[in-house]
């Protein structure tokens, strides 16, 4: 039996992370923290699990193998470092930091004490994504997604939402060395962010994750063209392929629970078992850190 401790009980955690967690109790003692106390008492009655206490000096009294960090991105560099020092196996949600430093450094102490540092990349995951992933001779990529009049502060936008297509494209593109990136953005006479690309290309294909914040509905969508034709996932669930002058549509089973579709549920399965069983880290860190390079970069030019 694994001690893991979870800190954060935000939206995210409840809807994505806790519900997974509740069906793993055979092989997981799970360990609640989080600032409110009320929310972690509840939390903890809800979903059987152990209320740890309101601040991390009550996880550093415990044995723990691992943590799963779902607090705020501002947080997320300290609680890393904090966890990684003690010997503790890390999840954390993405971004892992904010500045191409932080990340670096992180990633060199995890292997310092050779422990897993692992960033939560969900669509990595769904199987969809893992579908377009797989097909052969791709020269075109495109994934975008979209929202309903959500213009941001520029920095929160490009790590909170262009983060998901562009590592995604990354993922669709087999993750190619040094790939050539260009930047593209648009602000409002407010300053906030309406739209933003990242194009890059590798040998024999080109790439373009964007996010559209005035879109008018919300929709993500990812397209991998090919040398057979073109395949196009929307929502992480419903897939079509092009070949021809034929279409062939397949949407995820009925019976198929939505954080097993939307890849939240093969992801904390996979970090699980590679701390249980000491295998490799399910998100590679040279992948993870060409994602955050590439969005540090576009911010510094902001």
């Amino acid at each position: 039996m694994l001690n893991i401790g979870v800190i954060g009980l935000g939206n995210i955690a409840q809807k994505a992370y806790l519900p997974v967690y509740a069906q793993m109790q055979d092989q997981v003692q799970w360990y609640l923290e989080s600032r409110d106390l009320a929310k972690v008492t509840r939390l903890a009655n809800q979903f059987h699990m152990v209320a740890a206490g309101t601040d991390i000096a009550a996880l550093d009294q415990l044995s723990l193998d691992a943590v799963m960090i779902h607090a705020a991105t501002p947080v997320h560099y300290d609680l890393v470092k904090h966890f990684l020092s003690r010997d503790v196996n890390v999840f954390v949600d993405k971004p892992l930091a904010t500045t191409q430093e932080e990340v670096t450094e992180l990633y060199l102490l995890a292997a310092q004490h050779r422990k897993l540092l692992t960033v939560g990349f969900n669509r990595r995951f769904a199987p969809q994504m893992q579908s377009l992933a797989a097909l052969e001779n791709k020269n075109a990529i495109t994934v975008t997604k979209n929202r309903v009049a959500d213009p941001q502060e520029p920095q929160h936008a490009i790590f909170d939402l262009l983060i998901h297509p562009l590592d995604t494209a990354l993922t669709l593109a087999g993750f190619p060395e040094e790939p050539k990136a260009r930047y593209s953005l648009h602000l409002n006479d407010k300053g906030l962010l309406e739209q933003a690309s990242v194009t890059f290309t590798a040998a024999g294909l080109r790439a373009t994750a964007s996010i559209n914040l005035v879109a008018g509905c919300n929709l993500e969508e990812a397209t991998v063209a090919t040398t057979a034709g073109v395949a196009r996932v929307q929502d992480l669930s419903r897939l079509q392929l092009y070949t021809g002058a034929k279409v062939t549509s397949s949407q995820a089973p009925d019976w198929q629970p939505m954080l097993e579709t939307r890849g939240f549920a093969p992801m904390i399965r996979a970090f699980v078992g590679a701390v249980g069983q000491a295998t490799a880290n399910p998100v590679a860190p040279q992948t993870s850190r060409l994602t955050h390079a590439i969005l540090t970069d576009m911010v510094k030019q902001l």
